[in-house]
Order: structure tokens, then sequence, then C-alpha cells
């Protein structure tokens, strides 16, 4: 059941993040809040929420500086941040890192299709890739 809901949180933010060029905080804020709800039901995550805490400052750590030279928006730190409820730590990083290297191929596409070099993508969706990639039944990385 936690998987379905970060699917979902995950899915729905590529599509604003496509459609509307955002993603909203509502959705993210709700993401968050089932975020918690599901370590709570879910025996397998046990965790607190002070590890939750932890682990979500350390995550924003991590992007902040990104953040900080435009390397992601606001919206996609927010969006990893919330991940970071559902996902181990390992998991984690390496969906982070998944998420630059699909973010960083889509890029170079777009720079070689348009022939311009600077190119904006909708990171939301290698997120969603990254997510699906790592924790997919059938997982080709992080197993």
């Amino acid at each position: 059941m936690t998987l379905s809901v970060l699917y979902c949180l995950t899915a729905g933010s590529a599509i604003t993040d496509i459609l509307k060029n955002k993603i909203f905080n509502a959705w993210l804020l709700i993401g968050a809040l089932a975020g918690v709800m599901m370590s709570f039901l879910d025996k397998e995550m046990n965790i607190s929420i002070k590890e939750m805490g932890i682990k979500m400052l350390i995550t924003f750590l991590i992007l902040i500086p990104v953040y900080m030279v435009k390397g992601i928006g606001a919206g996609d730190l927010k969006l990893l941040t919330v991940i970071s409820l559902f996902l181990p730590m390992g998991e984690l990083i390496c969906c982070m890192i998944m998420s630059f290297v699909i973010g960083a191929l889509i890029g170079i596409i777009k720079i070689i299709v348009k022939g311009k070099m600077r190119q904006t993508i909708h990171f939301a969706v290698p997120v969603l890739i990254a997510v699906l990639l790592v924790t997919g039944e059938n997982a080709l990385v992080c197993m």
C-alpha cells in the first residue's frame, strides 16, 4: 500500500509539472501526511517521527545547494523531501542520483533536438521514473 501511495504522489506531481509547470504545495502536503500515516500503519517501515524528520532534513540539506544554483525548482526539492518519508535512506539516495542522471539524459536529448544549450525539463518526470526503477517489484537497481 505504501508504494501505491508513493506512485500516486510522484505520478500526480509529474502530471501537474507537465501541465501547469509546477507541483502544488497542497498535493505535497497530502503526500507528506500520507507518508506519516503510512509509517504508523505499515509495520515494515518501523520508523519514528524523529527519524522521519531527520531523513527529511538530510534530504533537504543535500538538495538545497542544487536548488540555489537553479538546478531544480522548489517543487522538485519539496517532492524529493516528501519522498524521503516513503523510502529507506539507501533507496532514497539511489533515487536522487538516478533522478539527476535521467534528468541529464533528457536535457541532452532536448539540447540535440532543439539545438539550444539552455534547456529546462519537468524534473518530476525523472523523479517518477527513478522511483519506479528503484522500487518496482523487479527493480533494476538498488536491490
